[in-house]
């Protein structure tokens, strides 16, 4: 996401929010990247978000399956929850969040599945992440729900040899750096157009193609 941002001539600046400093992503474009360290990033109360016209979040927990049921809600759904409602007070207009194909609030857990990706906990944390990011009442939100991303290093490998032709389109899988393309063209697009209302994509190949 950032890469596609900094490709764009209108963008005049990028704020990063951390946990910790991120000199090696800074040192891409010193000029226009600002970090906001925030750690824990549950205090958001300190945050110079001012001049925020466009906003992506993309936040979650890198190994779901490691994860408590408590942590995963808590990253994974309450602080893009919050980082949402900050957007907001700072004046964002534009809001992207990515969640997952499968989201859904009512899922249950499973002690089968347990935390880990696509089982039901965990499409319940990312239905929860949906319904608080659409409470904070931006103008315009689009959730961009991916199914495997190819080329993360959270992605097990062997989920990413199934092809796309046996898959549903929203259960097809694509490139990571062809989503964050299509989620930036979208929310920027819909920014220019003053789009508002709330608009959901699933599936890899939908979001990497989406205008």
């Amino acid at each position: 996401v950032l890469k596609t941002l900094l490709k764009d001539s209108q963008c005049n600046k990028v704020i990063l929010l951390s946990r910790r400093e991120l000199n090696d992503l800074k040192a891409l474009d010193p000029d226009r990247i600002q970090v906001e360290v925030c750690n824990p990033l549950d205090d958001m109360s300190k945050l110079d978000l001012s001049g925020t016209n466009v906003a992506f979040c993309t936040l979650g927990h890198g190994s779901s399956r490691k994860a408590t049921k408590d942590d995963l809600l808590r990253v994974d759904a309450t602080i893009p929850g919050q980082f949402a409602q900050a957007c907001k007070a700072a004046g964002a207009t534009h809001y992207c969040l990515m969640t997952a194909a499968g989201s859904n609030e009512n899922a249950k857990w499973s002690v089968i599945t347990r935390t880990a990706a696509g089982g039901g906990w965990y499409n319940h944390v990312k239905g929860v992440a949906e319904t608080l990011t659409v409470q904070a009442g931006i103008p315009y939100t689009y959730i961009a729900q991916p199914a495997t991303l190819l080329g993360s290093p959270h992605s097990p490998k062997i989920v990413e040899m199934v092809p796309n032709a046996i898959l549903p389109m929203k259960y097809s899988s694509a490139n990571v750096a062809d989503i964050a393309k299509g989620m930036v063209m979208k929310t920027i697009n819909a920014f220019q157009e003053n789009k508002t209302g709330v608009e959901k994509i699933s599936g890899g190949i939908p979001i990497s193609e989406a205008k």
